[in-house]
């Protein structure tokens, strides 16, 4: 099983694929479609060549039946991409922020010190040097989201010369309206294409009468988050932390994943959690009773050698010791996969 999912986090995904798994209680059988090929397959490959068109054409992650079998199948898309401009106050904010909703965090600074402290934030990755120069060999798509917050107006300037023609999802600069048009007359006195301004996130992000760095740094997290769940109905993608807990660590762990809900959960289908020896979790499949369930469901299946896979409802209330309030968390299915 690990195996697989080395494959899976390996792969270069096209713009459109989905997981499939067969829920069977200890078979594994989970297979990736990437595009219109089946470019992974952990079991069941005649199975999944008789209904590949099918699969291959699901555009809602959910529960579906196949030649009489139930087959959850999860549209994935790759963790989302956050590029942050300037390691200031804000910029810290941003990046810790940004990890919080398991986001890839990259940060552009020319100053060691500042670079530092992005690290010290959280960034996944710190790029040294010129930032106008090192973002020329950025590659934005429909994942990437992007803030520019440098410490004097000629920086974020030369910024947006480089990001503005990018295809990303999101573009935001720090700044008042009054900065924006002296950027954009010198940029017209250059001759750049005026109408890239329209993608321009700016005022940058939500208006929550935010006052500190933190609060700025919240609101403009909150758009992003508007911006790239909007109209989306993708599943949540394996973080680096749980890729990291499936494939790199020797002991065995449980990944679980929310595959129907019946009531109120606050997480949607394709959410997971990686439960380890011991009941350490990575992630969240909505918190309260049903997360609770989950991981006596998941620290009993580590017990058992023999176990593979299985599907379970929880939520109702079956580990009396913890339901005196922790009755959130919803109804819901979860895969419980041994990794």
């Amino acid at each position: 099983m690990k195996d697989l999912f080395k494959v899976i986090r390996d792969v270069e995904l096209y713009s459109h694929s989905v997981m499939a798994t067969i829920l069977e209680d200890g078979i594994s059988t989970k297979t990736l479609f990437s595009g219109p090929e089946i470019t992974v397959c952990g079991g069941n490959l005649k199975f999944m060549k008789e209904h590949q068109s099918e699969i291959v054409n699901v555009r809602k992650t959910g529960i579906y039946g196949f030649g009489g079998k139930e087959v959850y199948c999860e549209v994935v898309e790759t963790v989302p991409d956050l590029i942050v401009c300037g390691a200031g106050h804000v910029g810290l904010a941003c990046i810790k922020a940004g990890k919080m909703i398991e986001m890839n965090v990259t940060c552009y600074e020319d100053r060691d010190e500042f670079a530092d402290l992005a690290e010290e934030a959280g960034a996944d990755k710190v790029i040294r040097g010129e930032v106008a120069k090192n973002l020329e060999d950025l590659e934005a798509g429909e994942n990437t989201f992007i803030v520019t917050m440098m410490r004097a107006h000629a920086l974020d300037e030369a910024n947006l010369e480089k990001l503005l023609p990018l295809d990303a999802a999101y573009i935001g600069m720090l700044g008042s309206p009054k900065k924006v048009n002296a950027i954009k007359g010198r940029l017209d006195e250059k001759g750049f294409d005026l109408t890239l301004f329209d993608r321009l996130h700016t005022p940058i992000g939500l208006d929550i009468a935010a006052q500190t760095p933190e609060e700025i740094g919240i609101a403009i997290i909150g758009e992003i988050i508007k911006c790239k769940n909007e109209g989306k109905d993708h599943s949540k993608a394996f973080t680096d932390e749980q890729f990291s807990a499936i494939i790199d660590d020797k002991e065995p762990a449980v990944l679980c994943t929310l595959v129907r809900k019946y009531e109120a959960s606050p997480r949607e289908p394709g959410t997971k959690m990686v439960v380890k020896a011991g009941g350490e979790k990575i992630g969240t499949i909505g918190g309260g009773l049903a997360e609770a369930e989950t991981i006596k469901f998941a620290q009993k299946f580590l017990e058992d050698d023999s176990f593979k896979t299985a599907v379970r409802k929880v939520g109702e209330g079956k580990i009396t010791a913890v339901n005196s309030g922790m009755l959130c968390g919803g109804i819901v299915d979860i895969l419980f996969e041994r990794v």
